[in-house]
């Protein structure tokens, strides 16, 4: 008996490191077909579907044709082809966009939203039209009569409730006026008891133990029964990430601690929440809104979106440094050792562009789709 217990720890230890020293990928795409690459940019998953979107928990939604399925890091259709959306897995479950039978389309919709598990196999009998990704066992809905609410892992609908967030840190935000300005923010559990009164004009989700919010005063951080627990004396704050969170103060962006403590000084013009061990800062000047209060948009022959950007990103690490001096007009977050980066000229903020690629942290392009 203590030897089988023993082998079965021996194989449960095997499969936990060889999940672990799973290779990452990254999606690409050239001449109209995607696949994936690894750190080093080379293509480990050739480029043979329509579409491809990142790896999530060992699968990766792909489309071929018009229908959308998931890929193993092998390559291999593991769930066929054939819903018409597919999010990535969190939590062992996806949402997934459901034909209605036989391809009808009724009222100008091709079908429903539902959830599907790592077998294919649709867990809900609800049609939703809306889903959210799972988090904290929890799943944000809209159901065909436009009741707002949450599912658990089984597919049923637990909580009704019209929040602005999924669940994160067992809090979810919700506004008492959607986007208009005199709405004020507050936030439920997950019994849907409201233990964050709306009491506050600007507020993200709770991420290690800390949500930025603000009142008249200013910006500062609570913890998730409503104490502060940094106080009000920001301009602007972001959410904390691996310890770190941005603030701004004065119109430039720096890096506070958990204590408050400003660790790296405002100096930036922009930033992004820490990722892998890399924030991606601007260098610049702020931008400023135009006469009308909207941003200088361009749309390209190519039917891109794009606006102008005063200065270039670059990427530091946790004391402030350059690790990628900043000479990039765009760049994704880091994950896994690699960001995405834009190679034309212009800041995309929608469509598609032609020139791109990825970058290591030596500031290395990788892979480019040129």
């Amino acid at each position: 008996m203590k030897t089988t217990l023993l082998l079965m720890f021996l194989l449960w230890v095997l499969a936990y490191f060889v999940q672990a020293q799973e290779p990452a990928l990254f999606p690409v795409k050239k001449n109209d077909k995607a696949g994936y690459i690894d750190q080093t940019g080379k293509v480990v998953i050739p480029l043979k579907f329509d579409e491809a979107w990142g790896f999530a928990e060992g699968l990766a939604p792909v489309r071929v044709g018009e229908d959308w399925g998931y890929t193993n890091k092998k390559g291999e259709i593991v769930i066929k082809p054939q819903f018409f959306q597919a999010d990535s897995f969190s939590e062992g479950i996806a949402s997934v966009g459901i034909y209605w039978p036989r391809r009808k389309i009724i009222d100008a919709t091709v079908g429903y939203y539902g959830y599907v598990d790592k077998n294919g196999r649709v867990i809900t009998k609800d049609k939703f039209d809306v889903a959210f990704d799972f988090s904290n066992g929890l799943a944000m809905i809209q159901t065909e009569d436009s009741k707002d609410g949450f599912i658990d892992h089984t597919g049923k609908i637990v909580l009704y409730f019209d929040a602005w967030s999924g669940f994160s840190n067992d809090r979810a935000m919700f506004k008492t006026n959607s986007n208009m300005p005199d709405s004020k923010i507050g936030y439920i559990d997950k019994t849907g008891n409201v233990v964050i009164p709306a009491q506050y004009h600007f507020g993200t989700n709770f991420l290690e133990g800390l949500a930025c919010v603000s009142k008249e005063k200013g910006f500062g951080y609570i913890d998730t029964e409503g104490n502060t627990k940094i106080d009000f004396v920001f301009d602007g704050c972001d959410v904390f990430s691996e310890g770190l969170a941005a603030v701004r103060v004065d119109g430039k962006y720096g890096f506070i601690d958990e204590s408050g403590k400003m660790v790296i000084e405002p100096q930036f013009a922009e930033v992004r929440p820490f990722s892998d061990g890399a924030a991606i800062v601007r260098i610049g000047e702020p931008e400023k809104p135009t006469e009308d209060g909207l941003r200088d948009v361009t749309i390209t022959p190519e039917r891109n979106m794009t606006v102008a950007k005063d200065g270039v990103y670059g990427v530091i690490d946790k004391t402030g440094k350059f690790i990628i001096p900043p000479r990039f007009v765009q760049i994704g977050s880091f994950y896994d050792g690699l960001a995405w980066v834009n190679l034309s000229d212009s800041y995309l903020v929608h469509g598609e562009t032609d020139q791109w690629g990825y970058v290591n942290k030596k500031g290395v392009i990788v892979w480019k789709s040129f």
